[in-house]
């Protein structure tokens, strides 16, 4: 016989350690060494054919460790990033498959 049913309460053990002030999130955790972050530019031009970007001056910039663009990733061979909207191919036309 199973434990729970469906519409079966279920009885929630973490309410009094979070109620309490013992909860634990991702920004509580204290690292060893300053950890990077990523900030993602995007073009303010909507469908815009991007000709080239000059990434000189952001490679230059202090405390910068890495700069990708697309054509970067592309070569590099990461693949698609998951998106929830049906993205077009960087040429215009409709990605093929399914949306999910």
């Amino acid at each position: 016989m199973a434990k729970f049913g469906i519409g079966d309460s279920v009885r929630r053990v973490e309410d009094p350690r979070l109620l309490t002030g013992g909860g634990r999130y991702t920004d509580d955790t204290k690292l060893a060494a300053p950890a990077a972050r990523l900030y993602v530019l995007r073009s303010p031009h909507a469908h815009a054919d991007i000709r080239s970007i000059d990434t000189t001056a952001a490679r230059k910039a202090p405390g910068v460790l890495l700069v990708l663009t697309g054509d970067v990733v592309k070569k590099a061979g990461f693949g698609d990033v998951p998106c929830l909207m049906p993205l077009a191919n960087r040429d215009g036309t409709p990605r093929g498959g399914t949306p999910r």
